[in-house]
């Protein structure tokens, strides 16, 4: 069964998704009896709305780009024209948003229904063996037909959404847009290749040689020593753009501390492979010979798209290029994936189309059934249209090729306004954490810039055939992991940046495996073992 309504697009992941949510209040409710089509159709426009209202309250995180009062966005009237019901919001700022969803379930102040809150899988169970989350297994083929419809044709989905009591509790973002699908990508200043008259290097140690000739160089002609030869949105993308090319992140990037050795096909924790310390070795000589931006391990969006507006970047590895400012259109891509010392050529930064849960039921809910039915409008055709594209007539139309495309509104705007800016006073997609689905339709169609694209189409090839998500872990382990992961993650972190930055040398690298052993990796990989039986198994 093909899904009723337009597939819409979803913003760029480029930014973490989130977690919210805000207080909750007496909830004031109409009787439902209504809300509910008798034979449990799908949800299609007009043609579902109800003649009485049911009145939900909820608690949202804002994206960054919405303005306004979160409730006046003609989104929500939309979704209740379609399906009989309202939702009241309270909203809160993605600042604040952790803070006030622990509190209000430290409180046990629940609202009906948490919307674009994003939950950790530990985070979920938890909260869900307190009984303050209900699992919608029983409401889903009835009154989510639109969302089933996904689980049944991709298999994976489900797989990282499946509790490990068996449930389902949340709605997650689902990512099928093609360039959203790869989060770090290459991107090279071709101004500065045709100064100096480089190549696009091939292998880990032309990109070294490439990078040591563009040290020094003033391609910005302002007399300074300011230019950047290699910048990165985060560490993270630097270790999801780089470690593949050691041999490692052989089920993507999910799972940076866990993969598959090739040799044994057995589990293997990558952080004390002799793969992971070459790495290691190699950033070191990025840093050390100042040809990485010295601010790696604290750099953000911000702060990335701050430098590139000084046009000081050179290669840059982030996931649009967008976010490069007014100099965008001077990079190009990488045509494909580094090849490593030792001929691989893996590129660990593809996820899967889950980007996590973030739409969640309360015990104190008394419509579950039209409250699920609301959410699953919005992985509808016309759902994802309206949420993603706003108000047909005024931010898109329809062409000629029976497509969606916005209008001049949105990208030319007379007031100077961008895309993001335009569309927050209509829809509340920014920021991630969006029970709906970002496809290439309209999404990497509009969004995406064309450079961004083929990035993506050039890094895919050489990603792993199968791709991991986010384990989940019984109760039990999930306790224990909490420990375990405080621990060993926190000297992970601090021993990688003391060995890039030298303050640690390597030959202190059998010390470090050993402390880790000490920390516990063997009840860690035990519980990681066992979260990937369940994994393979569902």
């Amino acid at each position: 069964m093909k899904k009723k309504v337009r597939r819409g697009f979803a913003l760029l992941l480029a930014v973490t998704v989130m977690v919210s949510l805000v207080a909750c209040q007496e909830k004031e409710k109409k009787p439902a009896e209504s809300s509910v089509p008798a034979n449990g159709s799908e949800i299609s426009g007009q043609e579902s709305k109800q003649e009485e209202t049911v009145t939900l309250q909820a608690f949202a995180v804002e994206g960054p780009y919405t303005k306004g009062d979160f409730n006046d966005l003609p989104l929500w009237k939309t979704a209740e024209e379609a399906t009989g019901v309202k939702v009241v919001f309270e909203s809160t700022p993605s600042a604040s948003a952790s803070e006030k969803l622990g509190l209000k379930f430290a409180s046990n102040q629940l609202p009906d229904l948490f919307f674009k809150c994003a939950l950790g899988n530990n985070d979920i169970t938890r909260y869900a063996q307190e009984g303050s989350l209900i699992p919608l297994d029983q409401y889903l083929d009835k009154n989510a037909p639109n969302f089933s419809q996904y689980l049944n044709d991709d298999v994976s989905i489900e797989k990282n959404i499946r509790m490990a009591d068996g449930h389902i509790y949340g709605f997650p973002y689902l990512v099928t847009a093609a360039p959203s699908r790869i989060s770090a990508k290459y991107f090279m200043n071709e101004k500065w290749l045709e100064a100096q008259d480089l190549t696009m290097p091939k292998t880990t140690e032309e990109l070294l040689e490439m990078l040591r000739k563009m040290k020094g160089y003033d391609f910005n002609q302002n007399g300074e020593a300011d230019e950047i030869p290699l910048a990165v949105e985060s560490y993270n993308h630097l270790a999801l753009g780089l470690m593949g090319a050691f041999g490692l992140l052989t089920r993507g990037g999910a799972q940076q501390t866990w993969d598959i050795d090739p040799q044994t096909d057995e589990l293997r924790f990558v952080k004390t492979t002799d793969q992971y310390k070459e790495y290691l070795e190699y950033v070191h000589t990025l840093y050390e010979e100042k040809l990485i931006d010295q601010e790696c391990f604290t750099m953000d969006l911000t702060k990335l798209t701050a430098k590139a507006q000084q046009n000081i970047l050179g290669l840059v590895i982030t996931m649009n290029t967008n976010y490069l400012g007014d100099y965008k259109e001077d990079y190009t891509y990488l045509p494909a994936a580094l090849i490593g010392p030792h001929g691989d050529q893996i590129y660990g930064a593809r996820t899967i189309p889950v980007a996590g849960q973030n739409t969640f039921l309360t015990s104190v809910n008394n419509y579950p059934e039209e409250t699920i039915k609301w959410v699953d409008y919005f992985y509808s055709d016309e759902g994802i249209e309206a949420y993603f594209m706003g108000v047909k007539g005024e931010t898109y139309e329809i062409g000629e090729d029976g497509k969606p495309q916005f209008t001049d509104m949105v990208t030319n705007n007379p007031d100077g306004l961008n895309m993001e800016e335009v569309l927050g006073r209509y829809v509340c997609w920014s920021g991630g954490g969006n029970p709906s689905v970002a496809d290439d339709l309209h999404f990497g169609n509009h969004l995406i810039p064309e450079t961004t694209v083929k990035a993506a189409e050039a890094l895919m090839a050489s990603t792993p055939d199968e791709i991991w998500g986010t384990f989940v872990y019984s109760v039990e382990d999930t306790q224990r992991l909490s420990i375990l992961q405080q621990d060993i993650d926190t000297y992970l972190s601090d021993m990688t940046a003391k060995f890039i930055t030298g303050e640690v040398g390597f030959d202190q690298w059998d010390a470090y495996k050993q402390r880790i052993e000490q920390l516990g990796l063997e009840e860690y990989r035990q519980i990681t073992q066992r979260a990937l039986d369940t994994y393979n198994q569902q």
